[in-house]
């Protein structure tokens, strides 16, 4: 069900990867417990349960040095925080809040407060530094949905608040990140086309996460899905930010037959972004809230900074992207059956119905020549 390779322009190759949706975080975390933690470890138990809550929820296994990270942000609010130390597992705590050093620069974050390492000090040491953010967001917004209708061959849309890049002190572009499930796909052939690229507010597909069979059905595809990379061109801004639309084609895959005739799927939202080369040469990795391995940061050099514009839902409260899909009814599946064995038997009845037909036209006539031939021969020698 994975995904291991890719096509475009890859500057850093990733692993293996899966996709799968989660309404919460719940089962994530109480699986994440029963794997890495021992039984009688019951605080690492109740630590990885307790991530269920949070907002954002990371984790990444470095394999040289054999170690596994998970970081959490939760929502602002009271909480309880037990914390205790143990002798296999080197534990800091720190009380932090937002602060603005001497020596902050522009986009960076500042904090100050108090570090322990429980253990190691019999006091907390007072700390403030500040660290640049990779991931920035911009004063952009966007909204994702189909055009209707939809058909076999839908049309995403995005219709952007914004045609301006967030700074103009560096060099950026906009660009759009798709995850789609195994139902969908987009034809990395049709996204070849510069001129039908350019009719859809689009420059380049940069990327295709791999294999994308283009004839198979869902229901035999054992990929989870695939990613995509697009490069958005944005009309020219002339008398300030103006609002625009990009249009991303895909196409559907046979789904398996319904009692109603049709099948509901969905689309997680993309990710909307202007990638800019950061001129500062910042250390992204002091960041200790920094986001990496989340996709599409692997495409990009290292210094890269994304500005990212902020998804508001179409309708409702969810960033999903529904879609109808038309299917076999149940019903008539058992006729196309019969229907498809009685047109085979019919056409091969057919075929040697015209050969036969041809050869006792065609076959007696060319013998009863040939015969005459030899008879005038044999009169000519007499």
């Amino acid at each position: 069900a994975f995904t291991t390779r890719g096509q475009g322009q890859l500057v850093k190759p990733s692993g293996a990867t899966l996709h799968k949706q989660l309404e919460h975080l719940s089962p994530l975390t109480s699986q994440a417990a029963k794997a890495l933690c021992v039984e009688t470890d019951a605080d690492c138990q109740t630590r990885l349960q307790g991530l269920s809550d949070a907002s954002n929820f990371d984790m990444s296994w470095d394999p040289e040095a054999h170690v596994v990270r998970i970081g959490a942000l939760f929502p602002l609010g009271r909480r309880d925080m037990h914390v205790s130390s143990a002798a296999q597992r080197r534990t800091e705590v720190g009380i932090l809040s937002k602060d603005t050093p001497p020596s902050q620069q522009p986009h960076e974050l500042g904090v100050s407060g108090l570090l322990t390492v429980l253990g190691d000090n019999k006091e907390p040491s007072g700390t403030i530094f500040a660290f640049p953010s990779r991931h920035r967001s911009s004063e952009a917004s966007f909204t994702s949905r189909f055009v209707e209708p939809t058909g076999l061959h839908p049309v995403l849309r995005l219709d952007l608040s914004s045609n301006q890049a967030p700074t103009a002190d560096e060099h950026c572009a906009p660009y759009v990140y798709l995850t789609l499930p195994k139902t969908i796909f987009a034809d990395s052939y049709q996204l070849a086309d510069k001129l039908f690229l350019a009719s859809n507010n689009l420059t380049a597909l940069r990327y295709t996460s791999l294999p994308v069979d283009l004839e198979a059905p869902a229901y035999t595809t054992k990929i989870w899905g695939s990613h995509v990379l697009l490069k958005l061109a944005p009309p020219p801004s002339l008398d300030g930010p103006s609002a625009w639309t990009a249009q991303v084609p895909l196409h559907l895959r046979y789904l398996e037959p319904s009692t109603s005739g049709t099948a509901e799927i969905e689309v997680p939202y993309p990710v909307v972004f202007w990638a800019c080369d950061s001129s500062t040469g910042a250390d992204f990795a002091n960041n200790p809230f920094d986001r990496i391995h989340v996709g599409y940061d692997g495409l990009f050099n290292t210094s890269t900074v994304f500005w990212h514009a902020k998804p508001e839902p179409a309708s409702g409260d969810r960033l999903m992207s529904p879609l109808s899909v038309p299917v076999l009814k149940e019903q008539a599946a058992a006729w196309v059956s019969v229907g498809t064995a009685a047109a085979v038997v019919a056409g091969f009845i057919w075929v040697v119905w015209t050969l036969a037909a041809g050869l006792q036209r065609f076959g007696y006539a060319r013998r009863a020549s040939e015969n005459a031939s030899v008879a005038q021969e044999s009169k000519k020698n007499n």
